[in-house]
């Protein structure tokens, strides 16, 4: 596995990045919602708390809303942006956006009416969805920014990331389980009652909740992405660790990663963040051309 950037931004660089750490462990500190397991954690709240500081969006798409912890950290860090949140589950958010900058929909991405962005707009997903397929709606609906935070490496993960399309090797889901079949057939069987019970019944059921998301493998994939690809980043993390998030050693071969922000002698004094180091999931930026 290789690592792949194009046209890193200016200023950009690990010292640049790391002048903003301390502003952003002070805000972290307010987050709402203290244990976000199973959405993002500090590596990843500060690389989007960064690039939205950077890029100053006039329009921004989150596209995975969970529990809203990243809701929050848009509206705190830009507070006069409009944001559309995105999720087909919206009854699992413990924040819920009081602003009136804030619309929520259920709708996916590729339902909505983008049919006048601005031109400096940008959507973040958090959705594991077949991110080939978001990053060419993205380009198809005009969207500049593009925030990828689902970027499994090869050998991990449940989505078809940047990574995974960038190596040619499409995806295996393996989540299958005897938990997972039971709940794939309860849903199908559900769906196709309704269906015989209305006629007029429509209900979208999507692959990521069947536990399906196979992409055969193709070299196509990145040739055609990279003619609209400007810039490609992966935000590096704060700390690397010894262990990935999975468990396994987090070694060149197998994870190749960017130099981190901060190295071992910064442990002790910033011991609350590095706890969540090892989180960190390459997180990756796209500017897609104009």
């Amino acid at each position: 596995m290789n690592l792949f950037n194009k046209n890193t931004p200016a200023k950009w660089s690990n010292y640049d990045i790391i002048k903003y750490l301390d502003e952003f462990i002070e805000l972290y500190k307010e987050r709402p919602i203290k244990d976000n397991t199973g959405g993002m954690k500090f590596p990843h709240m500060f690389g989007l708390f960064f690039m939205l500081k950077d890029l100053k969006p006039d329009f921004v798409v989150e596209s995975g809303i969970y529990k809203g912890q990243s809701t929050w950290l848009i509206e705190r860090t830009l507070p006069n942006v409009n944001v559309l949140s995105l999720d087909p589950h919206l009854n699992q958010r413990k924040y819920i956006s009081k602003s009136d900058k804030v619309k929520y929909s259920n709708l996916d991405f590729t339902e909505q009416d983008f049919f006048n962005i601005p031109k400096n707009a940008l959507v973040f997903f958090d959705d594991h969805q077949n991110f080939y397929e978001r990053l060419v709606f993205s380009n198809f609906f005009g969207f500049k920014h593009v925030i990828g935070e689902d970027n499994y490496p090869i050998s991990q993960g449940d989505t078809y990331s940047f990574k995974k399309i960038f190596s040619g090797t499409g995806l295996n889901d393996t989540r299958a389980s005897l938990k997972t079949l039971i709940k794939s057939i309860l849903i199908l069987s559900k769906h196709t009652l309704f269906k015989k019970l209305n006629k007029n019944f429509l209900n979208v059921i999507q692959k990521y909740d069947l536990s399906i998301q196979d992409v055969e493998k193709s070299e196509n994939h990145f040739k055609n992405l990279n003619k609209i690809i400007e810039t490609y980043f992966e935000f590096p993390p704060v700390f690397k660790t010894q262990y990935t998030r999975w468990g396994d050693l987090w070694d060149e071969k197998n994870y190749p990663t960017k130099e981190p922000l901060l190295t071992d002698e910064y442990i002790e004094k910033y011991k609350n963040i590095y706890q969540e180091s090892n989180s960190y999931n390459w997180m990756c930026y796209i500017k897609l051309v104009s």
